[in-house]
């Protein structure tokens, strides 16, 4: 038992890290700093695009150096996004904080599973990699429906600055914890190598030609897109049909505990439903959550909408599920010396999915509005995620 020590920690830390208030309500933060609903679409597509441009090479210095090291900075980087937002407000000030959030989610999730990956392996246990990652995205998504629900809760009796300040301590404990898991030694490039930028093009390179694994990576990179759209269309939902506060937080809750029971039993899942059947059912999932929330723009009635929100939670569900299943396939089909490379290089491509999908979005609600905006992508992803088995047949 003792030799899971370290990824226990590494959960408990993550859950802790998790405890996220302002998340459920965080339109409603944007509002409070004089924001609208297109700043707040726009300002996620700049996150992911952070995401984007940082990922590769956080994966990278993640090859390089130690992995625990990169986990430890990346925490540090989102402690100072709340210290921000402590002390300043405004336009600038929210943006900073979405870019240092980038940041943290560049660092974080190029290293988080290549960490997981490298000491199952050293136990010899790396075939356990999805049923380990399912478990940490279990305890990433409870510690943020805990946080959901208690958050709303908390900024009703004490507002916006005091639910940052107690964020802040439950990070400081996070970061500490940090400090209490092993390095694990991993097969590295040299420091000083002329290689860096030609192994990082290689990294990019092999993902998109490797048969075994290159279709899987689409589709997920394509939900990952989606699933931001999906989720950043729930507050202002509920903001447009007046819902009491409290939904914020419910509806948040419901989310990230169906998100954390998608990554526990994604090997059970995974083990009936797989390959091409995984996908065709994530392909009916995924229009009718456009049909749903077109629906609910058109009635404005917070019961129903609360509905509609629910039964899209069940689909992101099923997404969580087939990202978890990508990241095992990608693993069993890479090299140790570019582990984190490659793993960041995944996620790469669906930052770059999520900024792409919602700076269009913004963009074209802005000019047509969201009836023709949603029709539009609901047109669009049907053509583009339908089930291509002549190629899936190819992957594992």
């Amino acid at each position: 038992m003792n030799a899971v020590t370290p990824l226990r920690i590494l959960n408990f830390a993550t859950f802790l890290q998790y405890q996220r208030f302002v998340m459920p309500i965080s339109f409603l933060f944007y509002l409070h700093n004089g924001l609208n609903f297109s700043d707040f679409i726009l300002f996620q597509s700049i996150f992911n695009i952070t995401c984007l441009v940082a990922k590769i090479p956080m994966g990278f210095l993640g090859d390089i150096f130690s992995k625990k090291s990169m986990l430890i900075i990346s925490y540090f980087l989102f402690m100072l996004r709340v210290i921000l937002w402590i002390f300043f407000s405004g336009f600038y000030i929210v943006l900073a904080g979405e870019i240092l959030y980038g940041l943290f989610k560049a660092l974080y999730r190029g290293n988080v599973d290549s960490y997981i990956y490298d000491w199952l392996k050293k136990n010899n246990v790396e075939q356990n990699i999805l049923p380990r990652y399912g478990k940490l995205s279990f305890w990433t998504s409870m510690g943020s429906a805990l946080s959901c629900f208690v958050g709303v809760i908390l900024y009703k009796a004490f507002g916006f600055r005091s639910i940052l300040c107690i964020e802040l301590i439950l990070q400081i404990f996070a970061l500490s914890l940090l400090f209490f898991i092993p390095n694990i030694k991993s097969k590295t490039v040299k420091k000083k190598s002329k290689k860096y930028f030609r192994a990082l093009g290689v990294s990019v390179i092999r993902i998109t030609r490797n048969v075994k694994v290159n279709y899987y990576v689409y589709y997920s990179a394509i939900l990952t897109g989606l699933t931001g759209v999906f989720v950043w269309n729930f507050q202002p939902l509920l903001k447009a049909s007046s819902a009491p506060i409290i939904l914020f937080g419910i509806v948040s809750f419901v989310n990230q505990t169906l998100r954390g029971v998608g990554g526990l039993f994604a090997k059970q899942f995974t083990a009936k439903w797989h390959s091409k059947k995984l996908i065709n059912i994530e392909y009916i999932a995924t229009l009718c959550s456009f049909l749903l929330i077109l629906s609910a723009y058109q009635m404005k009635n917070y019961i129903f909408i609360s509905g509609v929100i629910l039964t899209i939670c069940l689909a992101i569900c099923l997404f969580v599920i087939f990202n978890i299943y990508t990241v095992s396939k990608i693993h069993e089909n890479t090299n140790d010396f570019n582990r984190a490379t490659t793993s960041s290089t995944n996620t790469f491509f669906g930052d770059f999915a999520s900024f792409f999908f919602l700076l269009s979005f913004k963009y074209l609600y802005d000019l047509c509005g969201i009836t023709i905006t949603l029709a539009t992508f609901f047109i669009l992803f049907s053509v583009l995620l339908f089930p291509r088995n002549k190629f899936l047949n190819k992957s594992v």
